[in-house]
């Protein structure tokens, strides 16, 4: 488990090094005490670098050992992304205390496209000194700026995520027209004029280009085709796709991506008429769904939805399931699958759906054992990027990924609340999208059923985005068709820090409960947990009551839900001072 020059090295040595790998540390550091004692101490041992790579969720991946004077990467072929920063921090120590980066270091930030990489060195009083490069961008050029000597409280402080978001995006939009591995993707959609429209066609196309780019494609153009409907052979048009062909010749195109979903006739003839790969969203929505899912049930899910999708659409699916393309649209349930007739893709949803069915018997074991203890079930639902999972790693403490992209997050995770007298659970869910895929929806009814069963639903909405009424109205249509639109709703809003223009006037818009937070700068977070107290428990009344010694038992279960603020005992009885909701004045009525 520990990678490079480990000849000499004492086995226990070795064994606490590898009792590093998945060590989680703490979300809100960059690192933690307990990781640079180990690498410090185990430095002096040998006097050779360590070096440990911290994947993306802040776990401990890899370990390398080096020589005295250079540090030895692991394989970090499958833990890093591939196209932009690859999400990955590196630290490595300098047996000779001085922590300055090296020019080999530095070629190794951009060479490797890391986050972050630091080098961790001790003053002569043994306090451990770090200094740290990332890459910045200047103009269109990038360079590397080293940082430090800082401590390591100064180090948890540094703020660097904001410009590896610029250093991604860059190079993800940076044309490479060396590689064939890089997917050059033109957008195009069909601008229709109609009242059941919600997303204007601009706003349409802004979000197809940010599910290109999770996805990891590169938008080399963006064509908008104004029409009364959609073509039914050609989606666009015929004369508009002999303009597209030229578009793709000329910006050198691989990858064409529709604003809607295809027939298996469009497929095909636009295929025939572009020559590349043709996805329409509900494809690409379903590829995103496919990198992200990472439980067996998410997994199982976006398969099914695959499949169903895909059926239908066998004979127009030509460059997709090529077997020597690959990309996206290609991932998830595999190419031998869609290959076969169309009954063995029948026995597989039967086998697929089956298995789920099992998976969902066993949640519903789980949720009436929940239900006989009587505890609260809260949901976060809203759009996708909306900061919904910031916010449940706030209330919980958790350390769900949580990035600047949409569907970040796939799989529903729950845990519980953190800070809170009664026991809470909150439920993380997939977010929501203008034309969801509606085989997506289907798969994920058994994921998404624990929104119907939630007490409350905690609706985030995204301020800073122009668009968020309409996002709201979108959310809304996703929940009556999951019969969850009469459950009790407080809108959250998010990002206040960043607020959209006119916010004030669309806010006062929305009837119902509401709270304005940060979840990124926690700020409001207490009057929003005031809030979903009093939502779940009520007004909270406090009482003097005195309880016979003969009915112990009922102060056990006082203090279990939280209750007892004061306790006395005396001669006759035990005075006790009690915090509770209506809810709970059956338990001490008769003691008042």
């Amino acid at each position: 488990m520990v990678n490079g020059n480990i000849e000499g090295i004492r086995k226990s040595i070795l064994n606490e090094l590898e009792s590093l790998i998945d060590y989680k540390i703490p979300r809100d550091m960059i690192l933690d005490e307990y990781v640079v004692n180990i690498l410090l101490d185990t430095t002096q041992k040998i006097n050779k670098e360590i070096i440990v790579i911290i994947d993306h969720s802040n776990t401990v991946a890899a370990i390398g050992v080096g020589e005295h004077n250079r540090a030895t990467f692991p394989n970090i072929s499958k833990l890093g992304r591939k196209r932009g920063l690859n999400g990955l921090r590196s630290f490595h120590t300098h047996p000779n205390g001085n922590p300055s980066l090296s020019s080999a270091d530095k070629s190794s930030i951009m060479e490797m496209k890391f986050n972050l990489l630091g080098a961790i060195g001790q003053s002569p009083a043994g306090q451990a000194l770090f200094n740290i490069g990332f890459i910045h961008l200047k103009g269109e050029d990038l360079a590397v700026e080293e940082y430090g000597p800082l401590s390591l409280v100064t180090l948890n402080r540094f703020q660097f995520r904001e410009y590896n978001e610029q250093v991604d995006k860059h190079l993800r939009e940076k044309v490479n027209e060396d590689t064939l591995e890089e997917e050059r993707a033109v957008l195009i959609g069909v601008n229709i004029r109609q009242d059941n429209i919600i997303l204007e066609i601009d706003h349409s196309m802004e979000e197809l280009k940010e599910l290109a780019y999770t996805a990891g494609a590169t938008t080399v153009a963006m064509v908008v085709q104004n029409k009364e409907k959609v073509d039914n052979t050609f989606y666009v048009g015929k004369g508009k796709l002999e303009e597209l062909r030229i578009i793709i010749q000329n910006s050198k195109a691989n990858l064409v991506i529709c604003n809607d979903e295809l027939s298996s006739i469009q497929l095909k003839v636009m295929e025939t008429y572009l020559g590349v790969k043709i996805i329409d969203r509900t494809s690409l929505i379903l590829d995103i769904f496919a990198r992200h899912a990472k439980t067996k049930e998410g997994k199982l899910q976006v398969e099914l939805a695959q499949l169903r999708y895909r059926l239908p659409r066998l004979l127009g699916l030509g460059k997709v399931l090529s077997r020597t393309g690959g990309g996206i649209g290609t991932r998830g349930p595999g190419e031998k699958k869609l290959e076969t007739d169309r009954r063995a893709i029948y026995k597989e949803i039967n086998i697929l759906e089956n298995r789920i069915k099992s998976m969902k018997k066993i949640r519903e074991q789980q949720k009436s054992k929940r239900k006989k203890n009587q505890v609260p079930i809260i949901s976060l639902v809203g759009y996708t990027n909306a900061g919904k999972s910031t916010l449940f790693n706030l209330l919980t403490d958790s350390t769900v990924l949580s990035e600047n992209k949409l569907f970040a997050t796939l799989d529903a995770t729950t845990r519980k609340f953190k800070d809170s007298d009664q026991e809470i659970l909150l439920s993380d869910t997939v977010g929501f999208i203008d034309k969801l895929p509606h085989d997506l929806v289907k798969a994920f009814e058994s994921t998404l059923e624990g929104v119907v069963e939630s007490d409350l639903l905690l609706h985030v909405i995204d301020s800073s985005n122009e668009n968020f009424l309409k996002q709201i109205q979108l959310v809304d249509e996703v929940l009556r068709s999951l019969k969850a639109d009469h459950k009790k709703v407080m809108y959250i809003f998010n990002k206040v820090d960043k607020k959209c223009e006119n916010f004030e006037e669309k806010y006062s818009t929305i009837r119902g409960i509401k709270a304005m937070i940060s979840a990124k700068y926690e700020i409001g977070i207490s009057e929003l947990l005031g809030l979903i107290q009093k939502q779940i428990y009520g007004e909270r009344l406090v009482k003097q009551i005195s309880i016979p010694y003969e009915d112990m038992s009922i102060i056990s279960s006082l203090h279990n839900q939280g209750m007892v603020l004061e306790e006395k005992y005396e001669e006759e009885a035990i005075k006790l001072k009690v915090q509770y909701t209506e809810e709970m004045e059956h338990m001490v009525r008769k003691y008042l």
